[in-house]
């Protein structure tokens, strides 16, 4: 088991975001949210340089976020993903614009995320949660 630190952000009264801390492509260090409510991994457009896009027929597809109409979302590759101990070559995320998160953040604890951690991140590293410890623990496999 890999265990890695959560920092609890309160962004209004009792409104807690979970942030880790991450490194896209071997260099690009960022802050993503814990958001087991999103059903897939996203990182912010805006943030990623390198990518690669997913073939066409799988790269378009339709996001949505609670009281959001769709977003445009593109699938596409990164070279390497490091969240603690775990680095994973070939990452496959969507990416999405988080401009307007990224204003809420900058506004109420003056950070910026560079995307969110999915369920399906989360299921495939049997990720568990442990609030009084702050740690976020995944399974190697």
């Amino acid at each position: 088991m890999i265990e890695i630190p959560i920092e609890i952000v309160e962004l209004e009264d009792n409104s807690f975001h979970l942030l880790i801390e991450c490194d896209i492509n071997s260099g690009q260090k960022g802050e993503m949210v814990i958001d087991t409510g999103a059903s897939k991994t996203v990182l912010d457009k805006n943030f990623v340089d390198d990518y690669q896009k997913a073939e066409q027929e799988e790269s378009e597809i339709k996001s949505r976020g609670l009281g959001e109409g769709s977003i445009d979302t593109e699938m596409a590759k990164i070279d390497s993903f490091q969240i603690g101990d775990l680095f994973i070559n070939d990452f496959s995320c969507a990416l999405i614009d988080l401009s307007g998160i990224n204003e809420m953040y900058r506004q109420y604890c003056n950070r910026e995320i560079c995307g969110l951690l999915g369920s399906d991140f989360l299921l495939q590293h049997n990720g568990i949660i442990d609030y009084r410890r702050r740690i976020l623990q995944l399974s190697k496999d």
